[in-house]
């Protein structure tokens, strides 16, 4: 796929068959995200991956609790937390977390470009993808890191789910860039 098409038709995707994606696709869609830039070639991310839509479906109810409890009452995300029906992983076969070692600022950045990359390598592949900001707080909640294998000093930074996708969402519109010349 060529660059600005993958650019334009990328899409949040959170509708998925129930196939699994196989373990070497998830092993070259890290291999793109890892092509990403980092500050002074640090190269600060480390990968969690969870696989299964039955577990993510189960982490799906655990988390959903932890962020009743934590969010903000009338914020527009604990209304999603408390509705039955929103599944936080949206039926996706994999999640794959992409971590920063440190708590640097640079290093969120940097894992924030990896991400980028895998997303746009995943819709190359025809797979979908959507990053998973809301799970954020809990997949950084100590003994949540200690159930999924994520080391104590990482740091979640990019939750992306990853499946096959039922449909490609269509393209909503994008605002005119605000432009500032400074000359």
């Amino acid at each position: 796929m060529e660059l600005m098409e993958a650019l334009r038709t990328r899409r949040a995707v959170r509708e998925f068959t129930d196939d699994p994606v196989d373990q070497t696709v998830v092993e070259d869609l890290i291999g793109a995200a890892i092509l990403a830039p980092s500050a002074i070639n640090r190269q600060p991310w480390g990968f969690v991956v969870v696989l299964g839509a039955e577990r993510l479906r189960r982490l799906s109810v655990e988390a959903k609790h932890y962020l009743q409890l934590h969010l903000p009452a009338g914020s527009p995300l604990a209304m999603h937390a408390a509705d039955p029906a929103f599944e936080i992983f949206h039926g996706a076969t994999a999640l794959v977390i992409i971590c920063a070692p440190d708590g640097e600022s640079q290093s969120f950045e940097d894992c924030c470009l990896a991400g980028q990359n895998f997303m746009l390598a995943a819709h190359a592949k025809g797979l979908g993808t959507c990053w998973i900001g809301l799970s954020r707080p809990w997949l950084n909640d100590p003994p949540v890191k200690a159930e999924l294998g994520i080391p104590a000093e990482w740091h979640a930074v990019a939750p992306i789910i990853l499946g096959h996708r039922r449909s490609l969402p269509s393209a909503t519109p994008r605002q005119k860039a605000k432009i500032i010349w400074s000359r």
